[in-house]
């Protein structure tokens, strides 16, 4: 019998994970399956179009996305993607883009505008996806938490100047284990 998902707590900036390269996934077992479930559960019920696992306090190389749910439709299609890889990339776009672990703090931040990404799935078969325009952002900004990279970190000198102070301020409230809660 499956047991419900969970709502998973989020881990706010000045958290050390945060900061922290993932490791790498070895083993695909229930108890993956069912984090994954977790991590799917909880990038919804946060309005979430995409939730890395160091963000819920877990440092492995799992990330779950659906770029496409609440932006031109209600239709929920999460991607589960293990151990994910840029393979290439190319063009630029500007997005203003914001984070959960993050909160209401958001900036216009420049990445490669196509991506395309290599992953296991959860059945541990080898998957490739190209994406485009906001999908390929939502992919790199998951992937960039697996690396200890926030969005943040891609700001220019005028742009980190405008946000400092709020991160400076979040940086103070945080404490590693302490984290932000919802309601279920």
């Amino acid at each position: 019998m499956t047991r419900e998902p969970k709502l998973l707590d989020i881990r706010i900036y000045g958290d050390h994970i945060l900061r922290q390269t993932a490791a790498e996934i070895s083993e695909i077992d229930d108890e993956l399956k069912e984090f994954a479930a977790d991590l799917v559960h909880t990038m919804y019920l946060r309005d979430g179009v995409g939730l890395a696992a160091p963000q819920v306090g877990v440092s492995k190389r799992i990330i779950a996305i659906d770029p496409f749910w609440g932006r031109d439709n209600d239709k929920r299609d999460p991607l589960v993607m293990i151990n994910p890889a840029i393979e290439s990339y190319a063009g630029e776009t500007e997005t203003e883009e914001g984070c959960i672990s993050v909160p209401e703090i958001y900036a216009k931040v420049t990445r490669p505008s196509e991506v395309r990404v290599s992953y296991t799935d959860l059945d541990g078969e080898t998957q490739m996806v190209q994406y485009a325009g906001f999908p390929a952002v939502v992919v790199q900004h998951e992937l960039d938490h697996l690396n200890g990279v926030l969005f943040t970190d891609h700001l220019g000198t005028l742009a980190k100047l405008q946000v400092l102070r709020k991160l400076k301020a979040m940086e103070k409230l945080a404490v590693d284990g302490v984290n932000i809660r919802g309601e279920d």
